[in-house]
């Protein structure tokens, strides 16, 4: 029988090991994903997902039902300690002196988020031979000799499927594909 989250934090609030176990079983692959996005490195990422669970051991008992899913309330717990992780890198005394307010490095850093979840839900829309052949171009590195022979078709082909989906992408995305190669 699945246990539910509600019921695994009130265990956790109880001080019971296991289901705070279950709970991060169930949980950390998607909250150390998001914090894989938000964050440039991935010791960050690993650093911020074990301070929300340790805050998840400890705070289990002020979790509310009433306001948020049990997932919910993690997931806001690491998005705000990686916004914390992103200002106190930007505030670092090895960082250079800035004129911008700290917050703009994090705001930046969730708006290059955002951009990219458009592009991967734009990517999504499209044929599944253009969309594999931009993954390999734009996210393996690989050339478009190396595209072809992954694929095993003409280069010409990998160019045509590259450059339709790139010319696709620009429609569904409109003025924030700018700057991107053709």
């Amino acid at each position: 029988m699945l246990v539910s989250d509600n019921e695994l934090l009130t265990g956790v609030a109880a001080g019971d090991r296991a289901a705070f176990a279950a709970f991060y079983d169930r949980h950390a692959p998607a909250v150390f994903g998001l914090l894989i996005r938000m964050l440039p490195q991935r010791g960050d990422a690993e650093d911020v997902l074990q301070e929300t669970f340790m805050q998840v051991w400890r705070q289990a008992g002020r979790f509310d039902p009433t306001r948020s899913s049990p997932f919910g309330w993690v997931v806001m717990m690491a998005r705000s300690r990686a916004v914390d992780r992103l200002r106190q890198k930007v505030a670092s005394p090895t960082s250079e002196p800035t004129d911008r307010p700290v917050l703009s490095e994090a705001e930046s850093a969730l708006e290059r988020e955002e951009t990219a979840a458009r592009i991967r839900r734009a990517l999504a829309l499209l044929p599944a031979e253009q969309r594999t052949a931009i993954d390999l171009a734009f996210y393996g590195g690989l050339t478009y000799e190396q595209v072809a022979d992954r694929q095993a078709i003409p280069v010409g082909t990998a160019k045509t499927r590259i450059r339709l989906g790139m010319h696709r992408l620009r429609s569904l995305l409109g003025d924030s594909m700018e700057g991107l190669p053709s």
